[in-house]
């Protein structure tokens, strides 16, 4: 039969990369992985993008739908109008399936990195984005029609 392999004791820093002991981390540093030792030369100065080996994972909190204001319900439906236009001149088809997904996270990116609000992505918010992109569409097919016409 096989060793199994012994499991390390202690916990992982990930800036120093050692296993410690678990007393060697604060109530913190246990859940950002990082020993009191590399902490505290965080703290005296040390830029902590030379320190550390990954980044540390920041979660932010998401906002549904609903809780926008008018304002924000405005830009967000601008940004749908606009990116919807965009890809409508460029593939002249309606947003689908994994194009649709696509185009869903590009707009919560962008909306997130204009008005720093990350929206969850929920039913709600699919459905408002099914409806402004239809809607866009329709008129831009009503404006080529119009155009044709004269």
């Amino acid at each position: 039969m096989a060793k199994k392999k012994k499991k390390q004791q202690g916990h992982y820093c990930r800036i120093c990369g050692c296993y410690k002991a678990n007393e060697k981390f604060s109530g913190k540093g246990h859940a950002q992985h990082i020993c009191k030792s590399c902490m505290s030369a965080i703290r005296n100065g040390k830029n902590q993008e030379d320190i550390l080996r990954e980044p540390l994972h920041v979660s932010r909190e998401t906002m549904p739908f609903k809780k926008l204001d008018k304002e924000e319900k405005a830009v967000l439906k601008a940004f749908v109008s606009e990116v919807t236009t965009g890809f409508w001149q460029e593939n002249r088809q309606i947003p689908f399936a994994e194009s649709f997904s696509e185009l869903k996270k590009y707009i919560i990116g962008t909306f997130d990195e204009e008005c720093g609000i990350l929206l969850k992505d929920d039913a709600e918010l699919k459905n408002y984005f099914q409806t402004h992109t239809i809607t866009t569409i329709n008129k831009l097919l009503k404006e080529e029609i119009s155009e044709n016409q004269d």
